[in-house]
C-alpha cells in the first residue's frame, strides 16, 4: 500500500518539479531581459541629459557669438569642443539600436554654417537634434512597454503556472489513484454485501494494475468457493434429510420396540402372577389323582394335570426369554451419545426449541448402548413434545456422584400433573393425546434392569424434570 501511494506521488512531484524549474528559468530569463532593458534606459537617459546640456551650452555660445561677434569670452576652441562632444554623443546614439541613424557629416556642415551666421543652418541643426531626442524617447518608451509586458508575463506565470501544476497533479492523482481506489472501495463494499463483481478499470500504474489483478483473482476464487460451498450445502441438506428420515424411521421402530417391550413386561408379569396359582392347581390335581379310585375320573384328572403342567412350562419359558432379551453392557461415552441424539433431534424439533448440555464430558459407563440410546431418545423426545411449538429449552445435566451416573432432563413445557406423580408410571397411560403410554414404561424397565433409579418431579419453577440414576459399572 505504501508503494501504491508513493509511486504516483513521486511521479507527480517529478513532473511538477520539472515544470517549476521551467517556470523559474522562464521568469529568470524575463527578469534578465528586463534588467538589460532598464540598464539601457538608464544609459540612454544619462546620454540624453548630457546631450541636452551640451546642446544648451552650444546654443548659448552661438547666441553670444551671433550677438557679440567680438566677444572675447567666446572662442572658437570652446565651440569646437562642444561640437565634438555633441558629435561624440550622437555617434554613440548611432551605435544604439535606433531605427533612424544620425547624419553626422551633414550635421557637421550645418554646425559650420551656423557658426558663420547662417541662422537656417542653426534651425536645421536644432531640428535634427530634436528628432534624435524624440527618437530616443520613443525607444525608451518601447523598452518600458516591453518591461511592463514582461513583468505582466512574469506575474501571470507566477500565478497561472502553480495553478496549472496543481490542476495537473490533482487530475493525475484523481484519475490514477483516487478513482481506482474509490472504485475498489465500492467493489469491496459490494463484496462484503455478497456482490462478487470483478473490476474493469484500467490503469497505467503497474502497482494498481497488479492490485486490480489480485482483486479479480480473489473474486474468481470467492466465486469458486461459493459454488463449492453451495454444492457442499446442498449435499449436506440431502444428508440431513436422509438423517431426519432415518431418525423418523428409528423413532417408529423405537415406538414398536416400546410396545413390544411393554407387552413383554406385561406378559412376564402376568406369567409370574399365573405361575403360582397354576402350581397350586397342579398340586391339587396330583393329590386328587392319588386319592381317586375311579379309572374314568383318574383319566380326566390326568388330562387336566398334563395341560396345567404344559401351561406352567410355557409360562416358565416366557419368563426365561424375557430375562434373556437384554443387551450386554459395554463401556460407552455418555456425553458423546447424548450430543449425537441432540443433534438428530434438533433437525426434527421446532426451531424455537434449544437443547443445552451441561456437566462432565468424560464420563464412561458400562451400559447396553442400544437400550441406553433408546431411553435417552425417548426422554429427549418427550421433553421436546412437552414444549410443543412454543419457544423453550431442554436442559440435560450429566454428572458423576460416587460410583453412579446421574442424568437429569428438564424442559420448560408444562410440568407433570399431580395425579400422574401420585399414580406413577403405568402401562398404556400417556400424558400425550396420541401417546402409547409405553415410553416411560420402557425407561423404567431399563432402569430396573440396570439396578438404577428413575425419579419424576417438578422443580421449583414448575418445570418437568426426569432424573436417571445408573451405576457406572454393573454390580
Amino acid at each position: 500500500m505504501r508503494q501504491l501511494l508513493l509511486r504516483p506521488i513521486i511521479f507527480v512531484t517529478l513532473v511538477m518539479s520539472v515544470l517549476v524549474l521551467g517556470e523559474l528559468l522562464a521568469i529568470g530569463r524575463l527578469t534578465w531581459l528586463n534588467h538589460q532593458r532598464i540598464h539601457t534606459i538608464e544609459t540612454d537617459i544619462g546620454k540624453g541629459h548630457r546631450l541636452q546640456e551640451t546642446i544648451f551650452e552650444l546654443l548659448q555660445l552661438q547666441s553670444r557669438l551671433a550677438m557679440h561677434k567680438n566677444d572675447p569670452s567666446v572662442t572658437s576652441e570652446q565651440i569646437n569642443e562642444l561640437q565634438n562632444q555633441l558629435l561624440d554623443l550622437l555617434q554613440n546614439q548611432n551605435s544604439a539600436d535606433f531605427t533612424v541613424p544620425v547624419d553626422l557629416i551633414g550635421l557637421q556642415e550645418k554646425f559650420d554654417k551656423a557658426i558663420n551666421g547662417d541662422s537656417q543652418a542653426l534651425i536645421d541643426t536644432m531640428s535634427l537634434i530634436q528628432a534624435v531626442l524624440d527618437q530616443q524617447t520613443n525607444e525608451e518608451e518601447k523598452l518600458l512597454i516591453n518591461v511592463e509586458n514582461d513583468s505582466r508575463l512574469e506575474l501571470q506565470l507566477a500565478i497561472i503556472l502553480p495553478l496549472l501544476l496543481f490542476w495537473i497533479g490533482h487530475y493525475f492523482f484523481r484519475n490514477n489513484v483516487l478513482e481506482p481506489l474509490d472504485a475498489l472501495r465500492v467493489l469491496l463494499t459490494g463484496l462484503v454485501n455478497g456482490v462478487k463483481q470483478p473490476i474493469t478499470l484500467t490503469t497505467s500504474d503497474p502497482v494498481l494494475g497488479d492490485l486490480f489483478q489480485r482483486y479479480n483473482h480473489l473474486v474468481a476464487h470467492l466465486i469458486e468457493l461459493e459454488h463449492a460451498h453451495l454444492t457442499y450445502t446442498s449435499r449436506l441438506e440431502s444428508q440431513v434429510r436422509k438423517t431426519s428420515h432415518e431418525l423418523l424411521e428409528q423413532s417408529q421402530r423405537l415406538a414398536k420396540a416400546e410396545r413390544l417391550a411393554a407387552l413383554t413386561e406385561m406378559a412376564a408379569s402376568t406369567a409370574h402372577e399365573l405361575r403360582n396359582p397354576l402350581a397350586i392347581i397342579q398340586v391339587a390335581l396330583e393329590n386328587m389323582l392319588s386319592e381317586s379310585n375311579d379309572p374314568e375320573l383318574r383319566e380326566r384328572i390326568g388330562l387336566l394335570h398334563s395341560e396345567v403342567r404344559r401351561l406352567t412350562q410355557h409360562l416358565n419359558d416366557l419368563l426365561t426369554n424375557a430375562r434373556n432379551s437384554s443387551e450386554t453392557g459395554k463401556a460407552i461415552p455418555i456425553d458423546r451419545i447424548i450430543r449425537e441424539l441432540v443433534t438428530l433431534l434438533s433437525y426434527q424439533a421446532a426451531d424455537t426449541i434449544h437443547f443445552n448440555i451441561h456437566g462432565d464430558t468424560d464420563i464412561i459407563a458400562v451400559l447396553p448402548e442400544t437400550e441406553f440410546r433408546q431411553v435417552m431418545l425417548n426422554l429427549l423426545q418427550n421433553a421436546a413434545q412437552a414444549i410443543g411449538d412454543q419457544p423453550g429449552t431442554v436442559d440435560v445435566d450429566i454428572f458423576r456422584q460416587q460410583q453412579q451416573l446421574i442424568i437429569t432432563v428438564t424442559n420448560t413445557g408444562a410440568g407433570f400433573s399431580h395425579e400422574f406423580l401420585q399414580q406413577g408410571i403405568r402401562p398404556f397411560v400417556s400424558l400425550k393425546e396420541k401417546g402409547s403410554g409405553l415410553g416411560l414404561v420402557m425407561v423404567q424397565r431399563f432402569v430396573r434392569e440396570q439396578s438404577g433409579n428413575l425419579k419424576l418431579e417438578n422443580d421449583t419453577d414448575g418445570r418437568a424434570r426426569v432424573t436417571l440414576t445408573l451405576p457406572l459399572t454393573p454390580a
